[in-house]
């Protein structure tokens, strides 16, 4: 699909938890709809997001025995994810030790993130997220000539 400025694009799958290999399966299928949107993303913020999806996604599995669902949206400014589960608990960033194993995934998404938040819904909550794509440089790189 060619990108078309200003049009909104949407994509929504669920997600097992009890599937061991699901946040690896989550993050390519995601990664996957979002090349195939052909978005002006940068190769680094495609990584970034790959890395938010995935910690945003084993949260999610990691922490519910329901089901969960992962939507991918382009807003025509930004992309959004958001991963809904059965827990009305909302995340918060912890403080972990220098050498602690987990427990970093959200600190993750607030530096690497546009902006991100989570909101309880009637079954659960929805942690979000949002990547933008560089400002163009073509059009700043012509000015400058």
């Amino acid at each position: 699909m060619t990108h078309i400025p200003g049009l909104s694009l949407f994509h929504s799958f669920r997600v097992s938890p009890e599937d061991p290999a699901t946040v690896p399966k989550a993050r390519r299928l995601l990664l996957s709809v979002v090349r195939g949107w052909n978005l002006p993303l940068a190769d680094e913020t495609r990584d970034d997001l790959g890395l938010l999806a995935s910690e945003v996604i084993a949260n999610a599995v990691s922490h519910t025995t329901g089901p969960c669902s992962v939507t991918v949206r382009w807003t025509g400014v930004r992309l959004r994810v958001e991963v809904t589960d059965t827990v009305a608990g909302l995340p918060t960033p912890r403080r972990h030790e220098l050498y602690a194993e987990s427990g970093r995934g959200l600190v993750l998404v607030a530096l690497l993130a546009a902006s991100w938040g989570s909101t309880r819904t009637a079954t659960g909550k929805v942690v979000w997220f949002e990547v933008a794509p560089a400002p163009p440089t073509a059009d700043l790189d012509r000015l400058a000539s």
